[in-house]
């Protein structure tokens, strides 16, 4: 597993949360290059997102918005799976990406990382 993975489980593990990026049209999903897949982008730390935002102008307007941990395994990633869409990890910008994962197998890192709870319900948390 690579090591921004690692340091991104641990952080949303940490925190119960991940954060994403959304304006008034919604999430920020992005179309991969390589992959000619849209990509959502996550961020293991609200500062994380928000230093998106600040680092360059086009990007001032998105506003990090949290995501509860178990619901993004219960729910958002097997749905964005479905809809073919790979997911970036604590990327350092919008546009300049990251590296891309299948939803499952950010999934899987999540639930092999060290202090992790059980199982995922998602009761009362925000859905997709």
């Amino acid at each position: 597993m690579r090591a921004v993975v690692e340091e991104f489980c641990a952080g949303a593990l940490a925190a119960g949360c991940v954060w994403v990026l959304r304006d008034a049209d919604g999430y920020v999903c992005v179309r991969s290059g390589d992959a000619a897949r849209d990509t959502m982008p996550f961020w293991s730390s609200r500062a994380r997102a928000v230093t998106v935002t600040r680092r360059a102008p086009a990007e001032r307007h998105l506003v990090p918005e949290p995501v509860d941990l178990e619901a993004f395994v219960a729910r958002w990633l097997p749905g964005l799976g479905r809809d073919g869409t790979l997911v970036g990890v604590d990327w350092t910008g919008v546009r300049s990406g990251g590296a891309e994962h299948e939803p499952h197998e950010l999934a899987e890192a999540l639930a092999r990382a060290p202090g992790r709870g059980t199982g995922a319900d998602g009761d009362g948390a925000q859905a997709r």
